[in-house]
């Protein structure tokens, strides 16, 4: 069997403390002479970033710029962070031993480099077989989760089989709705990672059928 996991809300705890993707933000608005003010770091927050053209229109600069500067110094800042201990993995991600007799993978709409420095940082890189996450262009923006497409590198690496996913939003919920997998929701607030895990042992996972849908893709998750 196939088990993938989210990475942040799921494996990485980058919600507790965001003063990483202040400093991120604010290096970007600097480099685009930018003053770094509340306000300005926050239309360059994940949840802001729907319509990427307003806020480049709003700043007076070209989209593609915008997000050259955005993505670059948000992958950066979100790296350092998890190497220097900053940014700490759930005190349960040891759950994840239970199932590594099992083929792992990861599919994170945070970027490709950030998920690799978690895996690396904690360890983990050799457990999981497959690791995806998001590019860094604008294009990338458009084939985030719930998109199959974020699946494909999966399928073409681990081939045909059952697959599980533990997420933790409905974008999640949907994404494994539209790939065919099984899914398991992990909400922080209410379970631990080693309940899903036990939900994946007793297969008593979520139904693609049952799965909710028409859930909306963010730039990625903080």
């Amino acid at each position: 069997m196939n088990v993938g996991f989210d990475l942040d809300g799921v494996l990485l705890d980058s919600a507790a403390d965001l003063a990483w993707l202040d400093r991120g933000l604010d290096n970007a608005l600097a480099e685009l002479d930018i003053e770094p003010t509340e306000s300005n770091r926050r239309k360059l927050y994940p949840d802001a970033l729907a319509d990427l053209e307003a806020v480049a229109t709003k700043f007076g600069v070209e989209p593609d710029r915008l997000w050259a500067a955005r993505t670059r110094n948000y992958t950066e800042a979100k790296i350092t962070a998890i190497q220097s201990g900053e940014l700490m993995p759930f005190e349960d991600l040891d759950a994840i031993e239970r199932v590594t007799d099992e083929t792992l993978f990861c599919v994170s709409n945070s970027p490709q480099e950030v998920v690799e420095a978690f895996l690396e940082t904690t360890g983990y890189d050799e457990a999981f077989d497959v690791a995806v996450g998001r590019g860094q262009s604008r294009k990338a923006l458009d084939r985030l989760k719930p998109d199959p497409a974020m699946f494909e590198p999966v399928a073409d690496a681990l081939g045909e089989g059952e697959y599980v996913y533990v997420g933790d939003r409905d974008s999640d919920r949907e994404f494994a709705a539209r790939t065919g997998m099984g899914y398991v929701h992990l909400d922080r607030r209410e379970r631990t990672l080693a309940e899903a895990v036990e939900t994946i042992e007793d297969e008593a996972w979520e139904s693609p059928d049952g799965a909710a849908v028409d859930a909306e893709s963010t730039p990625e998750s903080r």
